[in-house]
């Protein structure tokens, strides 16, 4: 949570200073964190708010990667 809250302070530097490598720094950071939450962590879990919340985390996560793809001009594939 805490790197997808950097995201739009990512967007604005990247812009300002004309440095789209800021947004391929940080989408590169950004998939890292998820995979090792996503290896550490079961999603599907018992507990439904638990599950909710991961699953909804997981989705802020896909819709940021997204749209951080988008800005640099690259497409992202729905399905691997």
């Amino acid at each position: 949570m805490q790197r997808l809250a950097e995201y739009p302070d990512t967007v604005a530097s990247a812009a300002r200073e004309l440095a789209p490598h800021l947004m391929v720094h940080y989408l590169h950071a950004l998939a890292g964190d998820f995979h090792a939450w996503y290896n550490a962590d079961k999603f599907l879990v018992d507990d439904a708010a638990t599950r909710h919340a991961r699953l909804a985390l997981a989705d802020a996560t896909r819709i940021t990667i997204v749209n951080g793809l988008a800005l640099l001009g690259v497409s992202a594939p729905e399905k691997m």
